[in-house]
């Protein structure tokens, strides 16, 4: 939610699709899942096509990698995941599973049939290069908190194979069930980060309290939930979702930073400014941070306090 109070900078690079008819491609992913005998089947089935979306994500990635031409700048590897991810539609799922011998488990194939539509590619690099940078940013969040959660179903797994008595076993399931929400939760703020890139915020917000259903822990699910409060004008719902957000991650400098523009919203430019500040902080290159600061240090009649501001964004690049 990179926004500013008086101005915003336009994206100097353009974008360019090399090829300018549109297309729809189609990917298909397989993968599998090894499911234990403390889990569900259709748990074990959604991890299997998570896993097998990612397969589908990947191919339709170097596609676009290798079919996108860009002027000025690099478009990242991780941008080309979220996008990607965005953009991907799944068109058809289908499981088979296999018991396996000797083990009291059973594998469990997911097979993902998806589309990339070119002209989603086009709008995508053709957005905003702050809202492509947020996107990004929230999404490697995701990412990272997936990628924990996989951790730990791998480590319960190692637990309950070494497990020598009932009573271990059963608290193990107890985890698994733990385990198996959090699971859930990152699942719905996935979907939640599609329609946030389409621009569906009433659904992005649904799909968020969803997620803190599952998991009253989830960070981003609050703070995306946060943005969407700012975006529908409900500041004092954004400010709220903002503060569960820094508790559950204090060290995230943009839950600051856009609970100082809720501030800026209702006004108040000394909370506005406490925020900037502590965005500021943590991360000490944040020309916006510095440049809000600056704005809300002159309404509070700082002037030289907002002279320093404004120059420290203009020595981090910031042109106004």
């Amino acid at each position: 939610m990179k926004r500013f109070l008086a101005a915003a900078i336009l994206a100097g690079s353009l974008f360019f699709m090399s090829s300018v008819n549109a297309e729809v491609k189609t990917y298909v992913g397989t993968d599998e899942y090894i499911m234990s005998e403390f889990e569900t089947l259709d748990i074990a089935k959604q991890r299997a096509k998570q896993k097998a979306e990612r397969a589908a994500q990947e191919q339709a990635g170097v596609f676009i990698e290798s079919n996108t031409e860009v002027v000025n700048m690099q478009v990242t590897k991780d941008e080309i995941v979220t996008m990607t991810g965005g953009i991907l539609k799944i068109v058809d799922v289908s499981y088979e599973q296999q018991s396996l011998p000797n083990v009291n488990g059973m594998v469990i194939r997911a097979t993902v049939k998806a589309d990339i539509d070119s002209d989603d590619i086009t709008r995508w690099l053709y957005r905003d290069k702050g809202e492509r940078y947020e996107l990004v940013e929230k999404n490697i969040e995701l990412q990272n908190a997936i990628a924990a959660q996989d951790k730990k179903i791998a480590e319960l797994k190692e637990k309950l194979s070494a497990a020598e008595t009932k009573k271990e076993q059963k608290k193990i399931s107890a985890q698994f069930a733990v385990e198996d929400k959090i699971f859930l939760s990152n699942q719905k703020m996935e979907e939640s980060m599609k329609f946030y890139s389409a621009g569906d915020l009433k659904s992005t917000s649904l799909l968020c309290t969803q997620a803190i259903e599952l998991n009253s822990d989830n960070a981003l699910a609050y703070s995306l939930r946060g943005i969407i409060f700012y975006l529908l004008k409900d500041y004092n719902g954004a400010i709220s979702d903002l503060n569960r957000a820094i508790q559950l991650n204090p060290s995230d400098y943009k839950n600051f930073y856009n609970r100082g523009l809720a501030y800026v919203k209702l006004e108040n430019y000394r909370a506005a400014a406490e925020n900037f500040d502590g965005a500021i902080k943590l991360n000490p290159s944040d020309v916006d941070s510095w440049y809000n600061r600056g704005l809300c240090k002159q309404r509070l009649g700082d002037y030289y306090g907002a002279q320093e501001d404004l120059n420290k964004a203009r020595s981090l690049g910031y042109i106004g």
